[in-house]
């Protein structure tokens, strides 16, 4: 083989080895579907109610799982889907637990999961944006609409957050509270506080 005819044979499998590793990492790159890394985030809310004084008390779930599908290049694509496990919920106080897993709230052997599901959002002047979407409790479903700020993380996932109020009534938790044996009179809204991390999928390159 003639020195030309193998340079030109190197430079052609080179450009081919290329194309192939451009390839594969293009397959590789985010689906713009993300998952949600549950180590890195969380799903609290606060009750509010009244005895002989003001009570204030904080919980949260540990079990939930969705995902969040959104393009950079057009924030208003984003969508959510989150199902949380009722049975999950924590307020470091078991007699509280029970009562709200009892069937005067969540209902938990009825209803296991209580959900949210987006419809549209839109981007607010401020950055921020509103989204609509789908809220179910107790198979109860009511059309919110909630604040949302998302942005990107350092490791290419992204950061979902959001701070709203529901009327716990309005999905069926007309349970009434004692705490320490008290009788409580709790009011009807409860704040939710949602601040989740998510990883991007990835599709593989075929093999």
């Amino acid at each position: 083989m003639t020195r030309a005819r193998l340079v030109a044979s190197l430079a052609a499998a080179m450009m081919l080895t290329l194309a192939m590793s451009s390839l594969a990492h293009a397959q590789a790159q985010s689906t713009g579907v993300h998952r949600l890394n549950q180590a890195a985030g969380v799903i609290d809310f606060s009750i509010y109610g009244s005895a002989i004084f003001k009570i204030k008390r904080d919980g949260q779930f540990k079990e939930f799982t969705g995902q969040l599908s959104y393009d950079p290049a057009s924030p208003v694509s984003t969508d959510v889907d989150l199902t949380v496990y009722t049975g999950s919920v924590d307020m470091h106080n078991s007699e509280q637990e029970q009562l709200l897993k009892s069937g005067e709230f969540f209902d938990v052997e009825r209803f296991p999961t209580m959900h949210f599901k987006s419809s549209s959002t839109e981007l607010k002047p401020d950055g921020t944006f509103s989204m609509i979407g789908d809220m179910t409790i107790r198979g109860i479903t009511q059309r919110l609409t909630i604040p949302v700020r998302l942005r990107q993380a350092p490791a290419a996932g992204a950061v979902f957050e959001t701070t709203f109020q529901i009327d716990r009534t309005a999905f069926g938790l007309n349970g009434i509270g004692k705490w320490n044996g008290i009788k409580v009179s709790i009011s009807k809204t409860v704040q939710v506080h949602i601040a989740i991390a998510t990883a991007p999928t990835t599709s593989q390159p075929a093999r």
